[in-house]
């Protein structure tokens, strides 16, 4: 999750409270490359955990949830 974690640093924006706004990569704007990224790195993460069936939260995790079931050979 390297990855991630330079995107929130160098695209993420900090609001008091410390929320943290990533639509320009995670909501409104997806980057495709980073989220297939993410996928690979939850396949590698829990291949041995076998899923058969990816579950996510309604609002950012759908494209990552894709792009993990891909991997998986599963659906969401």
């Amino acid at each position: 999750m390297e990855l991630l974690e330079k995107y929130i640093r160098e695209y993420g924006k900090y609001k008091d409270g410390g929320i943290v706004i990533v639509n320009s990569f995670l909501n409104h704007r997806m980057d495709v490359d980073l989220i297939d990224e993410i996928g690979k790195d939850f396949f590698a993460r829990f291949e041995k955990d076998a899923p058969t069936l990816i579950l996510t939260v309604e609002a950012s995790g759908i494209g990552i949830a894709c792009m993990t079931a891909r991997y998986f050979g599963v659906p969401v």
